[in-house]
């Protein structure tokens, strides 16, 4: 069973693994939709957050354009789209630590100097995957940032119990079904593979990632609110 060239041919091009393509896709439009709601916040954690969101599915875009042109396009275009996908994947990690750690430290500020380090260490570690053609380092890099938040989350929600919290740990806690279904090629069939069912899930995790945020960053506000009234 071949998982990987399934196509469909329409004006004489033909458009690689449909399935994955249409998933990939759906996740961008979720992902452009939630930025659109939590941005408009105006604290640190819901910009950082919505900027996470739309980075990821940004990230899924181009996977969908990858996925679907292959090397029909030429080497140098699908290497460059495949770049392009793990750019804005590290970027999204990079936004999911910085919305964290505001979450956590909300009266602190990273350095200059850090930021600065963090993006060196994004460029070396697009430029070491990109030599050895190999995308474990960023994997392993988006699954430590992932138990940050879990960790973060799940400390403010023994303290407070909030709903926010409990469903933002279930929204990462789903987000790491699809490493599993994805590592044992869990499939229904060559046009619904391990890849469409990995998609799926990160679809449901976004979703409630989504709302236990929501719910967190309209805390936040309310909570300022609350205190700009003691001052007056």
């Amino acid at each position: 069973m071949n998982l990987d060239y399934t196509y469909i041919s329409l004006f004489g091009f033909l458009f690689f693994e449909p399935m994955v393509v249409l998933t990939n896709l759906v996740f961008f439009l979720f992902s452009v939709f939630f930025y659109r709601d939590i941005v408009k916040f105006k604290n640190s954690y819901a910009k950082q957050m919505a900027c996470f969101i739309l980075f990821l599915g940004t990230s899924s875009l181009f996977g969908a354009i990858g996925h679907t042109v292959h090397y029909q396009l030429g080497d140098l275009f699908f290497e460059f789209i495949l770049l392009l996908m793990n750019a804005f994947s590290l970027l999204a990690v990079y936004f999911l630590f910085r919305a964290t750690y505001a979450y956590s430290h909300p009266e602190k500020e990273l350095s200059k100097l850090f930021i600065t380090g963090i993006f060196i260490w994004i460029a070396a570690m697009l430029f070491i995957s990109r030599m050895q053609a190999d995308f474990t380092l960023i994997k392993i890099h988006a699954g430590v940032i992932l138990l940050y938040t879990l960790f973060v989350h799940y400390r403010k929600y023994l303290r407070s119990k909030e709903r926010g919290n409990e469903l933002l740990i279930l929204g990462v806690l789903i987000s790491f079904l699809p490493i599993l279904i994805h590592s044992m090629r869990l499939s229904i069939n060559e046009w619904f593979n391990y890849k469409d069912l990995a998609h799926l899930f990160m679809i449901f995790s976004l979703i409630i990632i989504y709302k236990g945020l929501r719910l967190n960053v309209l805390k936040i506000e309310t909570s300022k609110v609350n205190q700009i009234a003691l001052k007056v």
